[in-house]
C-alpha cells in the first residue's frame, strides 16, 4: 500500500484549506481513487469527499475552539485514511444536545466526524493541548446483499 505521511518535517497547516489540501495531494498521489474523483455519485469519489470533510472538521475546530493547529500528520495505510490534528487546549470535543424544534448555529462537527470514520481517540500532548486521531475507509465498504 503507498504511504506517505506529513508530519514533524512538513510546515503545520494554519487553515482548514491548508489542511485539505495536504489530505487532497496525499490521496491523489496515491492512486487509491481515480483521477478527477471528489464529489459524484461513485463510492470511490464520496470517499474523498468524506475524507476532505472530516479534515475540514477537525483543522476547523482546532482553529475555532483549541487554539490553533499545533501538529498535523496524515497517512495512508491498508485501514484508509490516518489523520491526526493537535492543538492547545486540553478541552474535548463535546456534543450539544439538541432540543427538537430548535436550530441552534454549529455543533454538528463532531457527530459528523464520529459518523464518518472508524476510530477516534483523543490524548494529551506533552503541551498541554490534544491530538486527535481518527482512521477512516477510503475504500467502499461492502453493503448485505
Amino acid at each position: 500500500m503507498h504511504h506517505v505521511e506529513y508530519g514533524p518535517t512538513h510546515p503545520v497547516p494554519r487553515t482548514a484549506m491548508q489542511a485539505r489540501d495536504r489530505v487532497r495531494s496525499l490521496i491523489e498521489s496515491s492512486g487509491l481513487l481515480p483521477a478527477g474523483a471528489g464529489g459524484g455519485a461513485e463510492p470511490e469519489e464520496g470517499a474523498l469527499t468524506d475524507a476532505l470533510l472530516v479534515t475540514s472538521e477537525l483543522a476547523t475546530n482546532a482553529i475555532r475552539h483549541g487554539g490553533g493547529i499545533t501538529g498535523f500528520s496524515a497517512s495512508l495505510s491498508a485501514d484508509g485514511l490516518r489523520l491526526a490534528i493537535a492543538d492547545a487546549s486540553g478541552d474535548s470535543p463535546v456534543t450539544l444536545a439538541r432540543v427538537p424544534g430548535t436550530f441552534p448555529v454549529g455543533g454538528f462537527g463532531w457527530p459528523l466526524i464520529c459518523r464518518l470514520t472508524h476510530s477516534v481517540s483523543i490524548s494529551p500532548t506533552p503541551q498541554g493541548g490534544k491530538r486527535i486521531e481518527i482512521v477512516m475507509p477510503l475504500a467502499p465498504t461492502p453493503r448485505p446483499a
